[in-house]
């Protein structure tokens, strides 16, 4: 599956989320080569701005690599 960039910036940027690109798309967007299919991001760690970044990405339902899954079934 290849990664929406714009679609992915567009919904952080509209939630006000406070954030950088990094890693390879970042070296693409600065004229590098390198063929990146994922989007690294960098986030201001305040309570207000993680809020803002969960609600953002709750749509895609993301996870943390390696981490086990969450059994919300309490």
């Amino acid at each position: 599956m290849e990664t929406n960039f714009q679609s992915l910036i567009r919904v952080l940027a509209e939630a006000k989320v406070e954030f950088i690109i990094v890693g390879g798309a970042a070296a693409t967007a600065h004229g590098s080569a390198r063929l990146t299919s994922d989007l690294d991001v960098v986030y201001r760690r305040t309570d207000k701005n993680i809020s803002r970044i969960v609600e953002a990405l709750a749509s895609f339902q993301p996870y943390l690599r390696g981490a086990p899954a969450l059994n919300l079934n309490i």
